[in-house]
């Protein structure tokens, strides 16, 4: 070979290979809002798709109240910011006048009073915490922001990524009520993600559509949500023998979730099946002090403090649903998605769940659990009866749940389903 020859093959091995050039994270600030001093299902599926993101992405944890999972975050090297955001008090001393009642009868001045509230709620608690989301928004260099809470609660988040030119996707979990705001706020989205069809559909009869719309159904990684001590170890911490049936109800004490249902279920049942037991497992939330001293009450009143145990909140919640014979999911009113029966069903544990909204996506009657109509104590009495009577299909149910919940759940899929949305909306920018 000549020498000419020999340096033009050099110079194409050159260009056919260029020397690798390391690609540096991204980085995506996941926004979550919610209050009141629990870490609910909102912040819980934002936390397993945090940990099973790549070394690819770097990620940010923006805070509106401190949280529990802040240390845990800290070990994995996410960073937590906390933001300043006032909040306009629901509660207010003018509410006890009688001046104060009489307007809010009277339709036109009740319209005004809720105009003035959303404006002093724009101006005093909105755009103060836009305006300090963009300040962190820009100080990471956010390729892309997910706020985790949907249209209503993260008004301020839109403003924050609509100031600063950034990506957004608004991830929504419940069945928000919907106005012009949001339906303005909507439009300056570059995604909208709902956890479930139902969201989706109730999303589209609200008028709220972003240029892309996706279901991206939440997960659970079993690596990281199983139990840590043997399931007799924590019963017997629990107080419940062998002979025990043990049915409970797992989530934030607040009416909606129907803790006062599954009470009057379990007084019911009980007459036929005197060895069960009931543990409700939660904190209470800001809104739900009132309604956490009526159902101690309401266990009073029915003799029920040796059957009814208040546990509160508890940050091993796979030992405790590893702990239960039957697990209950009982709101009240059309659950968006209803995350413990996903964790349940993780565990292979049996549930009894209220048949309204997202929930009827992934319980199948008498397969991955047994349906009842939402607040009707009757028939969760007859199912948690039904299921006490027969081990055997406690068993079936909770192995078919199981398998089903690893196929469909997987949080590999799930966050291979959020980047590509995080890689398409950011290539429009």
């Amino acid at each position: 070979m000549s020498a000419v020859a020999s340096m033009s093959a050099r110079l194409d091995h050159t260009v056919d290979e260029p020397p690798a050039v390391p690609r540096l994270p991204r980085t995506v600030v996941f926004v979550e809002a919610s209050s009141g001093g629990v870490v609910g299902g909102s912040l819980t599926g934002l936390l397993q798709q945090i940990r099973g993101m790549g070394p690819e992405w770097r990620r940010v944890l923006a805070l509106y109240e401190p949280k529990s999972i802040e240390t845990a975050l800290a070990e994995q090297g996410v960073p937590v910011v906390h933001v300043p955001r006032w909040r306009v008090p629901k509660q207010h001393r003018f509410q006890g006048s009688e001046a104060y009642r009489a307007v809010r009868r009277s339709g036109a001045l009740r319209g005004g009073l809720g105009v003035g509230r959303l404006l002093l709620r724009t101006v005093a608690e909105e755009l103060p915490a836009a305006l300090a989301l963009a300040r962190v928004i820009r100080a990471n260099r956010a390729t892309v922001v997910h706020l985790g809470n949907g249209v209503r609660a993260n008004f301020d988040g839109v403003m924050a990524c609509w100031l600063t030119r950034t990506p957004c996707v608004c991830h929504v979990k419940g069945f928000e009520k919907y106005g012009w705001r949001e339906r303005w706020a909507s439009t300056r989205i570059d995604a909208i993600v709902c956890m479930t069809h139902a969201i989706e559909t109730h999303c589209e009869e609200g008028g709220v559509r972003a240029p892309r719309m996706h279901v991206v159904y939440d997960a659970l990684d079993p690596e990281h949500f199983r139990p840590a001590r043997a399931r007799e170890a924590v019963r017997e911490e629990l107080g419940l023998s062998a002979d025990r049936c043990a049915v409970g109800i797992i989530g934030g004490i607040q009416e909606w979730k129907g803790q006062a249902v599954v009470i009057e279920a379990i007084a019911r049942a009980r007459r036929t099946h005197p060895e069960l037991r009931c543990l409700i497992v939660g904190g209470v939330h800001r809104a739900g002090r009132q309604y956490a001293e009526m159902l101690r009450q309401r266990v009073r009143a029915l003799g029920a403090e040796e059957i009814v145990s208040f546990i509160g909140l508890r940050h091993d919640v796979p030992d405790i649903l590893n702990a239960l014979d039957i697990v209950v999911h009982a709101s009240v009113r059309p659950e968006p998605f209803g995350r413990v029966i996903l964790e349940a069903m993780m565990l292979g544990r049996p549930v009894i769940a209220a048949a309204a909204g997202g929930v009827t996506e992934f319980v199948d009657e008498d397969r991955t659990g047994l349906l009842v109509p939402p607040g009707d104590v009757a028939a969760l009495a007859a199912a948690i009866a039904a299921l006490a009577a027969d081990p055997a299909r406690r068993r079936r149910i909770g192995q078919q749940a199981q398998v089903y919940a690893r196929e469909r759940f997987s949080i590999s899929e799930h966050v291979r389903a959020m980047t590509t949305i995080y890689d398409a909306i950011t290539m429009r920018h």
